[in-house]
């Protein structure tokens, strides 16, 4: 995979880390980078909210090809929820052109 492909992954992990307040993961893929946060949130936490910034979390997710994030409720977790946020980057691929047999060429 690429330096710049690389450094793109390490930028989104930057973000993610001071948007997030904790430590970004950064991982191959096939074809690219995934960088993961894990956010906590306990019951205590007025109106779901944890110490990161929600919209620079997003902000750094956006920076990516593919984002998401995986939850899992307080009841399951002894009363504190677990989320997840990833970014993915990958290497583009150029398409390649398919002809039928009746196009002229």
């Amino acid at each position: 995979m690429s330096d710049a492909l690389r450094q793109r992954a390490w930028e989104i992990a930057e973000q993610l880390a001071k948007a997030g307040g904790a430590q970004a993961r950064l991982t191959a893929v096939p074809d690219g980078y995934r960088v993961e946060l894990d956010l906590l949130r306990t019951d205590n936490d007025a109106d779901d909210n944890g110490p990161d910034d929600h919209r620079a979390v997003l902000n750094a997710l956006a920076l990516g090809d593919r984002w998401g994030h995986r939850y899992s409720p307080p009841s399951r977790n002894g009363g504190t929820a677990r989320e997840t946020v990833w970014s993915e980057v990958h290497e583009v691929h150029e398409a390649h052109e398919v002809r039928s047999a009746a196009e002229p060429g």
